[in-house]
């Protein structure tokens, strides 16, 4: 955890005639790469044109911006890997939820996208949290609408983004698929297990079909499928293994029929949820699979989570299985940034310190394939400066840079406590007794 490397400046030779930017210096702070290069007890980063151009001691560089950051620690800022962020506002008004529709006609074409909201008061809140990037996917609702439809257990394709607040903050669009099996995918396909199982294997199998004769089918010289072109286009990313599929199952047993539904048509499979995922731990690692958890589930609120356990990250981790954290399933999109708290419990239960904190950003990057998780010579310069050891739970951002940007941290929450906490002229309560 501790490690003390000898300390060399890592420099990154920029390209001529690129336009210089606004320079920051991170000077002093407890750096935790999480690369190979581990972690300086005291080290600058020097950043330029939103990327990480050195990392060393006592950097000689005039720069626009300087942060002390002695005696605080740096990291690179943590990333969501499950979320509704943009297509939520308020879990109970209806109106400003977009993430999931009810009926039939969801399926793997669906994307999200057109209704993701970059001015979301959820973003500068997260963002204040030390979260920079976040995975967004759509859901289905389990309420009302008709169960039965042929593809209710896919959800559709997700992307990612960065909380800046800005409209072009979208930087990876059919980032993967999302579908379920287990007790929700059973649920959702007619009360089976087997049904969702069938269906999402129909649906692959149609999608090769379509695949090998497109031109066929597109001229209507073929048989009649199941599922539209439309969606069959879709999981031409999944066949072809440009886009993961992520499946929410947590049942041991159900973990491995996804494993055999990956293996049979070579697809990369990514686990969200594998609350009994110890169970099969080395099944997932000769496959491959990585896992998203939440790390403080512990408790058997299903018939699923029958085996669920707080060593769950340490024992997938030890067993070679790559884990990603999500913030407590409670919180869902509101309280992204307490993945940290989650990853800090799981560090408190066997899960080495390093990948604790890996678990929140480097690993939700190389699973999803985003530029951004580390701390290293052209890196995304994605930085969070903590108070303290930001898997703990007292600890809070200091400063948040993401593209090399200085963030804002003031939330809606914050503007609240500023206004009733000293009163300006003009916003004076209304009555005082």
């Amino acid at each position: 955890m501790k490690k003390l490397f000898t300390i060399c400046v890592l420099t990154l030779g920029l390209a001529t005639g690129v336009v210089r930017g606004e320079t920051v210096l991170i000077q002093g702070g407890k750096v935790h790469t999480l690369t190979e290069r581990g972690s300086f007890d005291a080290a600058d980063i020097l950043v330029r044109d939103g990327r990480i151009v050195a990392v060393g001691l006592s950097l000689d560089e005039d720069a626009d911006r300087v942060i002390d950051a002695r005696g605080k620690v740096v990291t690179p800022g943590v990333i969501a890997p499950v979320s509704e962020l943009g297509l939520v506002e308020i879990g109970a008004a209806s109106a400003t939820n977009d993430y999931a529709v009810n009926g039939a006609s969801i399926g793997s074409a669906f994307d999200p996208l057109p209704a993701y909201n970059p001015k979301s008061t959820l973003i500068p809140f997260n963002r204040a949290g030390g979260v920079t990037r976040a995975l967004v996917f759509p859901g289905i609702s389990l309420w009302g609408g008709d169960s039965d439809g042929l593809q209710r257990v896919f959800a559709g394709r997700g992307f990612a983004i960065k909380l800046n607040g800005a409209f072009d903050s979208v930087v990876k669009r059919n980032l993967a698929q999302k579908a379920y099996l287990g007790e929700a995918g059973g649920r959702l396909a007619g009360g089976s297990r087997a049904s969702a199982y069938a269906k999402i294997e129909t649906a692959l199998s149609e999608a090769r079909e379509y695949r090998d004769n497109r031109a066929a089918i597109r001229r209507g010289d073929w048989r009649e499928l199941n599922h539209s072109i439309d969606d069959l286009e879709a999981l031409q990313g999944v066949l072809s293994g440009a886009e993961p599929l992520v499946v929410t199952v947590n049942r041991a047993s159900d973990i491995l029929w996804a494993i055999e539904l990956a293996d049979e048509y070579n697809i990369k499979l990514v686990i969200a949820g594998a609350a009994e995922g110890w169970m099969v731990a080395e099944q997932l690692a000769a496959a491959e699979v990585p896992v998203i958890i939440d790390a403080i589930n512990n408790l058997p609120i299903s018939f699923s989570t029958l085996g669920a356990r707080l060593d769950n990250a340490a024992l997938l981790t030890k067993a070679g299985v790559k884990v990603a954290i999500s913030g407590p399933e409670y919180a869902a999109t509101h309280n992204l940034y307490l993945a940290r708290q989650s990853a800090g419990n799981a560090v408190a239960y066997g899960l080495p310190y390093e990948e604790g904190l890996r678990s929140i950003s480097a690993n939700v990057a190389e699973i999803f394939g985003l530029e951004s998780g580390t701390l290293d010579p052209g890196a995304v310069a994605d930085i969070v400066v903590w108070s303290g050891d930001p898997l703990e739970v007292t600890s809070y951002a200091e400063e948040v840079l993401i593209d090399g940007v200085p963030q804002s941290l003031v939330t809606r929450s914050t503007r609240l406590r500023d206004r009733y906490l000293k009163p300006q002229q003009g916003h004076q309560v209304g009555y005082k007794h």
